[in-house]
């Protein structure tokens, strides 16, 4: 069975720190690797894809129905520059194991611009998420919830 496990904590607050076992369900391990080199991949990872992302944002707000009445960006452009964005992160750390072996990857969220970090079991297939996940960790139009990590 495949697992998808994302780095978060639903109703965390941006620089609260916690400790390595309130993470979820990883094992110590990986916890204490992600909480050790998740916000250096990140950077490295957008570092990495920046130039090729701002092509594609360009071309992209150049498409009709990209910016609505009011001057904001649509909904389906968010989320296709969030898809965009996860795809070349993931790329960009292919190659990249959690100390137990797991995939880093990167999943677009909904709603609002921006990707999380995922570890995921080998040959998990991203593309049932569909269209990314909420805030909260629930997978848009998919009926299951990625366990916090």
């Amino acid at each position: 069975m495949s697992e998808l496990k994302h780095h978060g904590i639903l109703g965390m607050k941006w620089g609260v720190r916690r400790t390595p076992g309130q993470l979820g369900n990883l094992n110590r391990k990986d916890s204490k690797w992600i909480v050790k080199k998740s916000g250096k991949i990140t950077a490295q990872a957008e570092k990495k894809t920046s130039r090729e992302l701002n092509k594609y944002a360009n071309e992209l707000i150049k498409a009709p129905g990209a910016v609505t009445k009011s001057g904001k960006l649509s909904a389906a452009t968010i989320t296709a520059y969030n898809k965009r964005k996860a795809e070349l992160m993931s790329q960009s750390v292919s190659s990249l194991r959690s100390p137990s072996g797991k995939v880093v990857q990167f999943v677009a969220k909904r709603g609002e611009m921006g990707v999380m970090m995922a570890l995921a079991d080998e040959g998990y297939n991203m593309s049932q998420l569909k269209n990314g996940v909420w805030s909260s960790g629930r997978v848009a139009y998919k009926k299951t919830v990625l366990d916090k990590a």
